[in-house]
């Protein structure tokens, strides 16, 4: 019995995990993230200027979802900007249909490169 719970939970889990589902306009807005919006832990400045390093990163992590910070199977980044510390928490916490970065997937220097990039395309206020 304990072994069928843990495989329905596991299924659960990694049905849940997956990022940038295909129906577009389902997603929950980028506002809305899983920690109840608190944003204190994310606060910062931008500790990144390669704003070409940024881009790389951004279309390796991010571009599939977001071609350069637009609308595709996520949100436009650039319709609605948002501050560094709200994308910081985004990206380690995800919501909706977008699956958390945690630290050893995107490491923070890459999060901070691809803020970089972001804020050249006015997608960070």
């Amino acid at each position: 019995m304990h072994t069928s719970i843990r495989i329905i939970c596991l299924l659960s889990f990694t049905f849940g995990m997956i990022a940038c589902g295909s129906s577009k306009g389902a997603e929950e807005p980028a506002t809305a993230a899983t920690s109840g919006g608190d944003t204190a832990q994310y606060e910062g400045p931008i500790a990144a200027t390669d704003v070409a390093h940024g881009k790389e990163v951004f279309d390796n992590f991010c571009g599939d979802c977001h071609p350069d910070g637009g609308e595709d199977d996520g949100p436009s980044l650039i319709d609605k900007p948002h501050t560094p510390a709200r994308l910081r928490q985004q990206i380690r916490e995800g919501s909706g249909k977008m699956r958390p970065f945690p630290e050893k997937r995107l490491s923070a220097a890459n999060v901070e490169l691809i803020l970089a990039w972001l804020a050249s395309v006015n997608a960070v206020k």
